[in-house]
């Protein structure tokens, strides 16, 4: 009879997960986000919407014909996700904004995932491979409106966005004293949103490690690599190239480029490190490229960046145990969450470089709505200054 009691308890405390479990069909709500179950939980769609709208000014340039101020909907994504069978995951996106300026409606996304397996998940289709860590987490996550230019750089040969792919991406403790690691593994095809891009093949890769905590500091360190065996080029010899943005996309001129390099393959590899200690955030990233001409000799080029954030109003990021990558505060209270920003980023491509301090602060009004504003000093090209001031507005359901 003593043991009575315990027993109560124990179905008592049980009864809230046997009711999500037979959580009857239908819609339900989550706030302003609907999800539609069917098949007694066999079946989960959800809408997929974002929207970020920019807004850029260039100034202080000291040559003519520069960068042009102006507008973009850098992102605006409407789609389809959700779970089938309960351990697959689905997800068909397509993109309304601008990847690059004045390019818009093309498909983002078209993906099947397969969670079942736990410590894993196997996933295959057009997607964003989790590689290099601005690129594993959500783009929402980004503390500045675009992302380091090496990080671009050394995507561009394997992965970045809507790339066909396939691949595995792990996670799991370490021992003991709350160690943690996430590693990615892919075998990479063309660009999805590039028409005649098919021909590509590459690999990549991405593997970090959480150390155990020492007080309030928490500390990461790993690795990115990602070749390119194949570049695939069409029409045209084979042949890689580099290039990037100024770290704003509302103008579709590109100073730093490295032209096309006939190549057999290329590569890219580097560490990265990351660590938080209350509300300060750090984050670096070094990348080394490689670059095999067939009949010429090889040619490398480097670049790295370093950012810092902190929290100066709600709680400060937290660890994504799936991607390895901090995410963005959760807006609390009545005025939401704010932290501000400075990011150093360079890149050197030989003949040209680029190179931009930037600082930014960032408003979480909501978690599905964020304000943004950022202001950068940079020399890109060959010797070219310039100034830029940035805003966003984001929402993302």
């Amino acid at each position: 009879m003593r043991r009575t009691p315990v027993l109560l308890l124990a179905m008592l405390a049980a009864l809230p997960a046997a009711a999500e479990e037979a959580r009857p069909d239908g819609l339900r709500w989550d706030g302003i986000a609907p999800t539609l179950q069917l098949a007694e939980g066999n079946f989960t769609a959800k809408p997929v919407v974002r929207l970020d709208a920019d807004l850029g000014s260039f100034f202080g340039q000291d040559e003519s014909n520069g960068f042009r101020s102006g507008v973009n909907i850098r992102r605006g994504r409407l789609g389809l996700g959700g779970t089938v069978l309960r351990d697959f995951t689905y997800s068909f996106v397509w993109e309304f904004g601008g990847q690059n300026p004045n390019d818009y409606n093309n498909i983002f996304e078209a993906q099947l995932a397969y969670t079942g397996l736990g410590w894993a998940t196997l996933r295959a289709g057009i997607f964003t491979p989790q590689h290099m860590p601005e690129y594993a987490g959500s783009s929402f996550d980004l503390p500045f409106m675009e992302r380091a230019t090496i990080t671009n750089l050394a995507a561009s040969l394997a992965t970045g966005d809507t790339r066909e792919a396939a691949g595995l991406e792990g996670k799991g403790e370490l021992g003991g004293g709350g160690a943690r690691w996430n590693a990615s593994a892919y075998v990479t095809g063309g660009v999805g949103s590039t028409p005649h891009d098919g021909r590509q093949r590459g690999a990549a890769g991405r593997a970090v490690v959480l150390l155990p905590p020492l007080g309030p500091v928490q500390f990461q360190i790993g690795a990115d690599a990602a070749a390119q065996f194949h570049p695939g080029t069409d029409p045209g010899p084979e042949s890689s190239r580099f290039r990037d943005y100024p770290e704003l996309r509302i103008d579709s001129r590109r100073f730093l480029d490295s032209g096309s390099i006939r190549a057999d393959q290329a590569w890219a590899v580097g560490p990265e490190a990351a660590g938080r200690v209350g509300p300060l955030y750090l984050e670096a990233v070094w990348q080394r490229l490689t670059v095999e001409p067939p009949d010429a000799p090889t040619r490398r080029f480097e670049g790295w960046y370093m950012e810092g954030l902190y929290t100066v109003l709600g709680p400060a990021r937290e660890r994504s145990n799936d991607t390895g990558t901090w995410k963005r505060p959760k807006a609390e209270g009545r005025f939401g969450s704010v932290e501000i920003g400075v990011r150093y980023s360079t890149a050197d491509l030989g003949l040209t470089r680029q190179s931009i301090w930037t600082a930014g602060v960032n408003w979480y009004l909501t978690d599905r709505f964020r304000l943004q504003a950022q202001y950068e000093n940079g020399r890109t090209g060959v010797d070219r200054d310039f100034q830029a001031i940035g805003m966003r507005a984001s929402f993302n359901l």
